[in-house]
């Protein structure tokens, strides 16, 4: 990937505006330890279950109309999560990527079921209370992953991609919490909150920084609907 920057800090999000983020490409990734200590971290941290072994959150979900559009567009979010992830997946199988340590292969697959998890609860949200299921994700914010992802060429630059969509998806569950009006949305998405940034403390571990490096967590990269 270039060594551009990955720039939400701007809060128009009637188009949200991302740029690469500029992390640094340490020598300590090429080594499978490294992802295998990674994978290690996870599971500690209770972000790695098994592929598959994350089950849908029940939710009674309710709270209004603001509650239900902030479902559909967390929905979105979780849609580009899993289909970058699953393009991720792909292009490490049919060796785009160049090498890839088993732990890393291990951690895409991981993520992308729990991000696949959290799709499903969002919808069971929706479709109780009467809207439909969302199965697209936000096309700005698409479009701008679609091009990042163009330039993707090794296993790096899909880390760091993926802890660019980790720290958005965060940050705008973190917004979203304190507008949310009923409880079950509410702990759904802190729940999913967490596991994101979980999810981004690995990344940032593989990608040879400190796995925690704020103090406090931010909605600086929080992200708005198109």
């Amino acid at each position: 990937m270039s060594d551009e920057t990955i720039d939400t800090a701007d809060h128009d999000m009637s188009a949200p505006e991302l740029t690469v983020t500029a992390l640094t490409r340490r020598g300590f990734l090429a080594a499978t330890g490294a992802a295998g200590a990674a994978v290690a971290a996870a599971t500690a941290l209770g972000g790695a279950t098994p592929a598959g072994a994350s089950a849908t959150r029940p939710v009674k979900g309710g709270g209004g109309n603001k509650d239900l559009e902030t479902a559909a567009f967390a929905a979105s979010l979780e849609v580009l999560a899993v289909g970058t992830y699953t393009a991720a997946l792909d292009a490490a199988t049919a060796g785009s990527l160049g090498p890839v340590p088993p732990a890393g292969a291990e951690f895409v697959t991981t993520a992308m079921s729990q991000h696949q998890a959290q799709l499903d609860s969002w919808n069971e949200v929706l479709t109780t209370n009467g809207q439909a299921e969302v199965t697209e994700p936000d096309p700005a914010l698409k479009a701008t992953v679609d091009e990042a992802f163009g330039q993707v060429t090794d296993f790096v630059g899909a880390a760091e991609l993926a802890l660019m969509l980790e720290q958005i998806a965060a940050a705008t569950y973190l917004q979203a919490i304190p507008r949310l009006k009923a409880p079950d949305a509410i702990e759904l998405a802190g729940s999913i909150y967490i596991i994101d940034m979980q999810h981004a403390a690995i990344l940032n571990f593989v990608l040879g920084e400190y796995p925690v490096p704020e103090t406090f967590a931010s909605t600086d990269d929080a992200a708005q609907p198109s």
